[in-house]
């Protein structure tokens, strides 16, 4: 099997027509254990405080994160990045929440909060890659206006099996 490049997406006009971000905050220092375990689970890697701290923080591009917090703990997280590769457009990072709290929207909202974070800075577009099986989170980002970007020869092959997936089958037009 080949291992094809992340899926990528831009929202190409940053404007707020997006959920508000009521109910996320920055994270603190003292988040970074909570942060990491969230990052952890959700993308199946090895992380620790110290790791969230370093690839989360200033020297990684990462100007802010910010999250949810519920019933004592950090529930939700979504950083936002600059990268010299997207000079015009932030950088939408390592969105990710509680498994056990799936589909009440805990990735809408710190996706919003990122989203105004770079709207305040006057940035016009933001972009993110992300992984073909990750359907919530597609479904999130498609109705937060993302569009998907072709990048790889696989690309438009890859987007015409998950659309249908995250918007359900097409209505005909003549029916």
């Amino acid at each position: 099997m080949v291992d094809l490049p992340q899926l990528f997406m831009r929202l190409p006009r940053l404007a707020p027509a997006w959920p508000d971000g009521a109910g996320s905050e920055l994270a603190g220092p003292e988040d970074a254990a909570a942060v990491a375990a969230l990052i952890s689970a959700a993308f199946d890697e090895d992380w620790d405080a110290e790791r969230a701290v370093r690839e989360l923080g200033p020297d990684e591009g990462v100007d802010a994160s910010y999250v949810v917090r519920q019933d004592g703990g950090v529930v939700a997280v979504a950083s936002a990045r600059h990268m010299s590769s997207y000079p015009d457009a932030g950088y939408l990072h390592y969105v990710a929440a509680d498994s056990s709290r799936a589909g009440r929207g805990l990735g809408t909202v710190v996706t919003a909060a990122v989203l105004q974070h770079f709207a305040d800075e006057g940035l016009s577009a933001v972009v993110l890659e992300t992984d073909d099986f990750r359907l919530p989170a597609i479904r999130t980002y498609l109705k937060l206006g993302f569009v998907p970007e072709y990048r790889h020869v696989d690309d438009q092959a890859r987007w015409s099996k998950i659309i249908p997936l995250v918007l359900g089958p097409s209505r005909r037009a003549d029916g």
